[in-house]
């Protein structure tokens, strides 16, 4: 549910009691207009009935980083022109994420959410940090599931070409060209999200990466959610030959497939495994190409799972004999596969950062 400017206001003088020992009063008086910015309302905030103080409140009802960025800086020019030193800036949404928290921390403005949590810091009199209370208003983010599936492609091949791209048409043509499918509008609308998240960068010749270790963990929490909801279909068989296995492949009809897991790790020399796991987009094809293979769904070495996510099969690259999953894809699936996978996730995600660094 996404909030008005007004349906926010109303809930802040209908819930004050969250607050506690916080007290909030409208004041009659209203912020004047200057240079066509005017703050929401002024109000008297009092701590336990001993401080007391008036706060300039601007209402932001959608806040993502780059608008919670755009008020503080709003709100300060204000005060210093308004010349009222005893004004404190106080931004009050419907929820403030761990990310604009730190902004409104690192510009020294004052928050409150509609959920109970707030930061109040006025240097000499008080300091009130309280954090914790859930998001009840996961709608007023404009941010959606821009970091799975094919949306998730735009911020890899930002992470693989750390030099950015000159328009969105070469960010399709980058991602089509590496065994995916995603259209201009698809890398329109995505690209305006990560620059509301102030991850991504854009002028009129150059996009790119404004923060690659911040969009990197983006993918890896979204790509934790979604593999929680996700049904995979995946069998296992015994084989005692390899080469056999190999073989298949290779004479037998053709078969979409790609190595993964820590078998994919082990091909690019960062562990050892004794299993083979093999992601296909058509499980009962594959299924047909193995028939000399028995099937053994408890200690079988040999792992298909089926898979259509693009992610998956996005920059797959030669290894050896085998196509192998790219780095991003790899480091994804290890975050999750404890205890061995976070290791090799380190590391993965050492060589992708440096790639960025280096570029």
């Amino acid at each position: 549910m996404r909030l008005t400017e007004k349906e926010i206001i109303d809930r802040l003088w209908n819930s004050t009691s969250q607050y506690t020992p916080l007290a909030i009063e409208k004041l009659k008086e209203e912020p004047p207009m200057i240079r066509e910015f005017r703050p929401d309302v002024i109000v008297e905030v009092s701590l336990s009935g001993k401080l007391s103080f008036k706060a300039l409140i601007e209402i932001v009802s959608v806040p993502s980083p780059k608008v919670i960025a755009q008020k503080c800086r709003q709100l300060l020019e204000y005060i210093g022109k308004l010349e009222k030193a005893d004004l404190v800036p106080l931004i009050v949404a419907p929820y403030i994420g761990s990310r604009q928290a730190d902004i409104l921390a690192a510009e020294k403005v004052s928050w409150i959410d509609l959920c109970g949590n707030m930061l109040l810091d006025i240097p000499g009199k008080t300091y009130i940090e309280r954090a914790g209370k859930p998001n009840k208003f996961p709608d007023s983010s404009p941010i959606k599931k821009i970091f799975q599936r094919t949306s998730s492609l735009v911020s890899r091949a930002l992470l693989l070409q750390p030099e950015g791209f000159s328009s969105q048409y070469e960010i399709v043509d980058f991602i089509n060209n590496r065994k995916a499918n995603i259209t201009i509008s698809t890398v329109s609308r995505v690209l305006k999200s990560l620059e509301e998240e102030l991850l991504v960068n854009k002028t009129k010749s150059l996009i790119s990466v404004i923060d690659a270790e911040k969009l990197l963990d983006r993918l890896a929490e979204a790509y934790e959610n979604s593999i929680r909801r996700s049904e995979v279909r995946t069998y296992r068989f015994a084989a005692d030959n390899f080469e056999r296995v190999w073989s298949h492949f290779f004479v037998g009809p053709k078969v979409e497939y790609t190595a993964y897991g820590f078998y994919a790790a082990k091909l690019k020399g960062l562990t050892t495994t004794d299993e083979i796991q093999i992601y296909v987009k058509d499980i009962e094809q594959a299924k047909k190409v193995f028939q000399l293979t028995s099937p053994d769904a408890e200690f079988g070495n040999l792992i298909l799972t089926e898979t259509k996510d693009p992610g998956v099969w996005f920059n797959v690259i030669q290894k050896e004999f085998m196509p192998v999953v790219d780095d991003i894809e790899l480091y994804l699936e290890m975050i999750t596969e404890t205890p061995r996978g976070p290791k090799i996730a380190q590391l993965l995600k050492q060589r992708i950062l440096k790639i960025n660094a280096n570029g």
